[in-house]
């Protein structure tokens, strides 16, 4: 019997973060007592408001008629659910729903037309609204965007982004954004392409701004934009330089990229002419070119250090670039590394080259991001033993990672057993909380080596996803969460693993592994079950047997979502219009969910085949008094152009297409092709443009 006020007490005493405000939520709504949520709300003051969120299926509940008690102490609403074949909620009008009045952040993700819409028409109802963050704004949003720019509301707001430096500028335009001159606004943070910064720069409307995220599209932007002022006041920057595209890449295999030779024309004008003296973190990010990059190279990267901004920052981001070792090294070499805590050196094209860059001691670095480059076990060990990183708390060593295994391929950082082994003996692991190793070429001694290291005793998140680790351990877990995903671990590792002892365990996740029903039974009888807030099972291969003693065995009691989907190319997927057992969708047995995920998925087209039950059953389900309102909300945003429910009889074969029927040999496959380009860029041979 779980005592849910001491749960309270024990959450809002411990660290802030979304799932620790999601399970205190669940909480609450088991503790019989109207004066709870107020007194929580008084402790929650504490709690910064990004971390005060809840998820998408909360909104759909609240579109279906199912409110919660905890939404007094919501302040930040995620309304894209990023799910296949779920319909998007609108934007719930303070109005008429007195829950969302204290929201204070709104995300209301990329092409959000109709979203953004509702919020123009509804803006002086948000009274503690400051933080709005959008995407991908197109031609077609220009009234919407101009409404939004004129509305005296907007002066309320602290951030706004209607621009990220992550978004290219190939395939839409970005209307403008032109508040009217006279009115000063509070912002303190925008995102926008270069000529709307220009403006509200050179306008003196936002005397406060302090951070902006911009695109220039041309070396005219760039040098109106550097000539600004104000620019000397911004702390923070994050900036991508879109003025050329090439677009060619090698399909399926990973390549150097594509230089853009204006890109490198702006980023010098820009670079050499900011006064940039007031900057404290700085992010450049170029484009995703299939397995490449494409943007400003080295040119560009050069005027960045011959500025001395390296120097002067605590945080510096370059992402995407088709920059190579050399580059990378004079980067290196230009930070302060007294000053620098945040050093981000994400998608290049570094080697076990750029790992030689970094000697001596860095005694504040904090996070250290040399993801999805090409790093190898003898960078891995160089970073591990030559350097001194006594203040290391996060690092990230990970290739990138495919998505779903039926449709995509992880791009390998190549580290390897070694490279594991390396960073469990370190001295600069002391500190560590957070270690991703996906996509590196993992296998089940590097994962040993991990789990029992002496030296990683504070860490809390171990990412080890899209590895070849193929096999279980017999290890202890002393961690908070632990990411499998896509491991190719099957029911004698499930029991395994739930042999083993996790006093400290939150969150796994098991999605596209092995998992069948014995598997299942053994997570059912796992004593860390009843202290989990996530499980992720999606992509299964259990039959109801296993599905219905997980759910009849009510151990999940703490469980904030559940993901039983299956892709449609799983071998053993539930057959369409096959119900699922009653169990899994009992409110008894997963009692603390807010959010589930049920049915078969097309994860290529972002559609649905199935919710998991017969169309006569799911309406039968979301009409009835007694459903529970996590799988209401679920069965009543399924977006019904593509739900199908087709005759089991008529189903092809899916073995052929499963990609467990080679999943051992394609991961030894692209561990190869990423040691052999890793030494291809290590010569020189960039073998790019063809």
């Amino acid at each position: 019997m779980i005592d849910y006020e001491a749960e309270v007490e024990q959450l809002l005493g411990g660290a802030p973060d979304a799932l620790a405000f999601r399970a205190l939520c669940a909480a609450v709504s088991r503790v019989d007592d109207p004066d709870l949520v107020a007194r929580c709300g008084e402790r929650l003051t504490s709690w910064p408001d990004e971390v005060r969120e809840v998820p998408w299926s909360w909104l759909a509940a609240l579109e279906s008629g199912h409110t919660k008690p905890a939404w007094p102490l919501v302040r930040a609403l995620r309304l894209k659910s990023a799910r296949c074949g779920i319909a998007d909620v609108g934007l719930p009008d303070p109005r008429t729903r007195p829950e969302v009045r204290g929201v204070t952040r709104l995300h209301l993700g990329w092409f959000a037309h109709r979203q953004l819409e509702e919020l123009v028409g509804t803006l002086d109802h948000w009274p503690d609204l400051r933080v709005v963050e959008t995407g991908l704004v197109t031609e077609m949003d220009e009234d919407v965007v101009t409404n939004l720019a004129a509305h005296p509301g907007v002066a309320r707001l602290e951030s706004l982004d209607l621009v990220t430096a992550h978004e290219d500028m190939w395939n839409f335009t970005r209307p403008p954004f032109r508040p009217p001159a006279g009115r000063p606004l509070r912002l303190r943070h925008v995102g926008l392409r270069a000529p709307d910064l220009v403006y509200l720069l050179r306008s003196g409307l936002v005397p406060d701004l302090r951070s902006a995220d911009v695109l220039v599209c041309d070396t005219e932007e760039a040098r109106e934009l550097a000539e600004c002022p104000g620019l000397a006041r911004l702390e923070r920057l994050a900036i991508g330089f879109r003025c050329g595209k090439n677009g060619r890449q090698p399909l399926w295999q990973p390549f150097f990229g594509n230089v853009i030779d204006a890109d490198d024309d702006a980023a010098e004008v820009f670079f050499a002419r900011a006064d940039l003296t007031g900057l404290r973190d700085l992010a450049v990010r170029g484009t995703c070119m299939g397995l490449g990059r494409e943007g400003l190279g080295a040119r560009g990267v050069e005027a960045l250090v011959a500025s001395g901004v390296p120097g002067r920052l605590t945080a510096l981001t370059l992402e995407l670039l088709p920059v190579a070792d050399d580059t990378i090294t004079h980067v290196v070499n230009a930070v302060d590394r007294d000053r620098i805590e945040e050093l981000a050196l994400r998608d290049l094209v570094a080697t076990d080259l750029t790992a030689a860059a970094f000697t001596g001691t860095f005694p504040r670095l904090r996070e250290l991001d040399l993801s999805r480059n090409h790093l190898g076990a003898e960078g891995a060990r160089r970073l591990a033993t030559e350097v001194r990183l006594p203040a290391l708390t996060h690092l990230h060593l990970n290739g990138s990672g495919s998505g779903s295994p039926y449709y995509g391929r992880p791009d390998v950082q190549p580290l390897g057993d070694d490279g594991a082994r390396a960073w469990a003996d370190s001295a600069n692991a002391a500190n560590l909380r957070h270690l991703d190793l996906m996509a590196t070429g993992l296998g089940v001694d590097g994962l040993a080596a991990l789990m029992r290291s002496d030296r990683l005793g504070a860490l809390e998140t171990l990412v080890l996803s899209h590895n070849p680790v193929g096999r279980w351990p017999d290890v202890p877990v002393s961690l908070r969460f632990l990411d499998l995903t896509d491991c190719g671990l099957g029911d004698d590792d499930v029991e395994a693993l739930t042999a083993s002892a996790a006093p400290l365990l939150r969150g796994i996740s098991l999605a596209y592994n092995n998992i069948g029903s014995r598997g299942m039974r053994a997570l059912a009888a796992w004593p860390v079950l009843p202290q989990l807030w996530e499980l992720d099972l999606h992509d299964h291969i259990a039959g109801d047997d296993g599905l219905a003693a997980l759910a009849a065995s009510r151990a999940a009691q703490r469980l904030l979502e559940l993901d039983l989907e299956q892709d449609c190319w799983n071998a053993r997927h539930r057959r369409f219009g096959t119900p699922l057992p009653a169990e899994v969708v009992d409110p008894a047995s997963f009692p603390g969910l807010d959010s589930m995920f049920l049915g078969v998925v097309d994860e290529y087209h972002g559609a649905r085949y199935s919710s998991g039950f017969p169309p006569r059953v799911r309406e039968e389900l979301a009409a009835a008094p007694g459903t529970r309102p996590e799988l209401v909300a679920f069965l009543t945003h399924l977006d019904a152009e593509e739900l199908e429910d087709a005759d089991p009889e008529q189903e092809p074969d899916r073995s052929d297409r499963d990609f467990r029927t080679r999943w051992a040999e394609s991961h030894a496959e692209l561990v190869e092709v990423s040691l052999d380009f890793a030494r291809r860029m290590k010569a020189g041979d960039i073998g790019w443009p063809p």
